[in-house]
């Protein structure tokens, strides 16, 4: 699968908010397994980023 410059911003702008706010959102994502070594998406992280592109079009609602 092809990776752009904008999936790998996706992955380190969902690490922001799913890690600690002390730990950089690099750390954070090779932690999780969502990118590697070398800082290329892996298949974990190529997961992460199809479960949010699904959530797109669901709503939530708060009362």
């Amino acid at each position: 699968m092809a990776e752009t410059e904008d999936e790998r911003t996706q992955i380190l702008n969902f690490a922001t908010q799913v890690g600690n706010p002390d730990t950089p959102p690099e750390e954070t994502a090779r932690n999780r397994g969502w990118i590697d070594d070398a800082g290329e998406i892996t298949d974990e992280g190529h997961d992460v980023l199809k479960s949010l592109d699904d959530q797109d079009s669901t709503r939530t609602v708060f009362r």
